[in-house]
């Protein structure tokens, strides 16, 4: 199978693979609802403005229930019947069942990836993509995924470039300790005592310089994912091994992201010719 119709064809089923998962992901937003809901509601803080104005206050349960049901239903008809207006309905309560969760609390924002790739696929639908050409609107599906990733390592990049250029004394990722520090510090502010492990794991200072270069460099690569399989399978496979080491060394809570770098980036053209047999075997 050339490029374009590997591309084309594993977008296909990213499409029914991203509505399975977000039946997934809503049930998750609704158990970190209920935890959230037992929070003193004097605390409620919402960041941005639109929160303000939607959620003035931590909604209720019947009321965020009714929002998940709705999408869930939404999502469930989209696997049956592709349709734009559909797929932006499904956008906009996706974004706003992460309202009430996100960036209030003090909480942090995990969730714009699962935001960004519903955005990216209001107007790309399967029964549409017949042409030749048409594997550069799943170029661009790709691209807005990875950019965010891109974006993060070129800030640290720009990050090291200014710190080094004004000669300041801040810790900077090309310190020996820099990974070690950044866990230390995250486990502090959770107040959980670091695993012996990990301690013996940061020992290997130098190669854990390398280890975090060579991680930048990937992550500020990512976008050319976009325009290569090879490639994108390899920053797939590296950004799910590097929300694993988030999860348990920075403790930073992405696993929704990760799976949901799995299912819109996995090489669904290595089951094609268990895809034929099967239309071969129908046919016969």
């Amino acid at each position: 199978m050339r490029y374009k119709e590997l591309t084309v064809f594993n977008y296909k089923i990213t499409y029914y693979a991203m509505r399975i998962f977000g039946l997934y992901w809503l049930l998750m937003q609704y158990l970190a609802f209920r935890r959230i809901s037992r929070w003193p509601k004097e605390i409620y803080e919402p960041f941005l403005t639109i929160q303000r104005f939607i959620f003035p206050e931590y909604p209720g349960e019947m009321l965020y229930g009714s929002i998940l049901l709705i999408c869930a239903l939404l999502l469930i008809i989209t696997l049956f019947k592709q349709n734009y207006i559909l797929n932006f309905l499904i956008f906009i309560l996706i974004a706003i069942v992460n309202f009430p969760i996100s960036l209030n609390f003090s909480v942090g924002h995990n969730n714009h990836l699962v935001i960004i790739g519903f955005f990216m696929a209001i107007f790309l639908l399967p029964k549409n993509l017949n042409k030749e050409n048409d594997f550069k609107w799943v170029q661009y599906f790709y691209l807005g995924i990875l950019s965010t990733y891109s974006l993060a390592g070129i800030s640290k990049f720009l990050g090291i470039a200014k710190n080094v250029i004004k000669g300041t004394e801040k810790i900077t990722w090309l310190d020996k300790n820099a990974a070690k520090i950044n866990t230390l510090d995250n486990y502090w502010m959770a107040d959980i005592k670091v695993p012996d492990w990990m301690l013996n794991v940061y020992a290997y200072e130098n190669f854990w310089i390398l280890i975090t270069v060579t991680g930048i460099v990937a992550q500020a690569s990512s976008f050319l994912g976009a325009f290569n399989r090879k490639y994108l399978t390899f920053i797939m496979i590296f950004l799910y091994i590097f929300h694993c080491y988030t999860d348990f060394f920075v403790l930073a809570n992405f696993q929704d992201a990760k799976n949901f770098v799995l299912i819109t980036l996995f090489p669904y053209h290595i089951f094609y010719p268990l895809y034929l047999k099967l239309i071969n075997k129908k046919e016969g």
